[in-house]
């Protein structure tokens, strides 16, 4: 039998992971937090260090599908919100640092909304800027570059591909009858750029994967993600499309004999640990499983 989260076992290890992890909440409801001392402090307070800061800590809260409801989340959340947000722009930043980041600003829409049920304003406005300014160039850039491209991590001759996935999964969690026009459009320009790359390969070179290691399974998924969280994301859309097949031929191509998939790649310095390496992991199973029942007819 393939481990399943809906089973009492799985939603066990999801309480026996969440209170590993609300162990370590501080008493102003952060987690690891950087002294003033710092050089990164303040800008990168709640960013780092990586994976253990606060907003790294609610995505994984998150997507191990710990309640939303808990109410230890609400304070830790608003702050960083506030905290991160730049209302000259109406972004998530990081101040002058890589300026806009588009994969920040996916993961705060993403665990705003997952722990509220729908995005704040702050989160609205940030989704309407990258509805106006997002770029999607694939080797090349596409028309003129816009006043917000001179950070080329982000906004290169290829569009960083974590940028769109990060994007598309804080709208893949707003309800629809919360998104704008402007929210779908956006959504539609990640989806479309996602499948030019068949999820995970190369758009020159479909042998190719297209970013080194996205193909090794891996959870929890900060800003990298892996193929599986792609697909995930593209089946909460509903996105049907024959460019999906090498992708979830992969994704098949990974499944055990015992009938589960493994954890592939970890994430180092995680607030805890959601299994070992090269073992059944139910989350990344849970998730298999969801995407291949969803397409088991194309």
């Amino acid at each position: 039998m393939w481990l399943s989260l809906k089973n009492s076992t799985e939603m066990h290890l999801v309480h026996q992971i969440s209170e590993r992890i609300f162990a370590n909440q501080q008493d102003s409801g952060f987690w690891k937090t950087l002294p003033e001392s710092h050089k990164y402090y303040p800008d990168y307070l709640h960013y780092v260090p990586n994976f253990k800061a606060t907003l790294w800590t609610l995505i994984m809260v998150a997507d191990i599908k710990h309640p939303a409801d808990d109410t230890r989340i609400q304070k830790p959340l608003e702050k960083i919100k506030k905290h991160f947000f730049d209302p000259k722009f109406g972004i998530y930043s990081l101040k002058e640092d890589h300026f806009p980041i588009p994969c920040l600003n996916g993961n705060m829409v993403y665990i705003d909304s997952y722990f509220n049920g729908s995005p704040g304003q702050k989160s609205l406005q940030a989704l309407q800027f990258f509805s106006k300014y997002q770029r999607f160039d694939d080797g090349t850039y596409l028309g003129e570059k816009n006043e917000f491209c001179s950070n080329t991590s982000c906004y290169g001759k290829h569009t960083c591909y974590w940028g769109i996935v990060k994007l598309l999964k804080g709208i893949s969690f707003i309800p629809q009858a919360d998104r704008t026009d402007e929210v779908n459009r956006l959504a539609e320009r990640c989806i479309d750029f996602i499948l030019l790359h068949k999820v995970c390969y190369s758009s020159r070179n479909d042998q190719r994967i297209m970013i080194n290691r996205m193909d090794k399974l891996t959870f929890p998924n900060m800003y990298k993600s892996d193929f599986l969280e792609i697909l995930w994301l593209l089946k909460r859309e509903k996105v049907k499309s024959d460019r999906l097949i090498p992708a979830l031929d992969l994704l098949k191509s990974k499944q055990q004999l015992d009938g589960n998939w493994y954890l592939e790649r970890k994430v180092n310095n995680l607030a805890t640990s959601t299994g070992p390496l090269n073992r059944p992991n139910p989350f990344i199973t849970h998730r298999a499983r969801e995407v291949l029942d969803f397409y088991q007819h194309q």
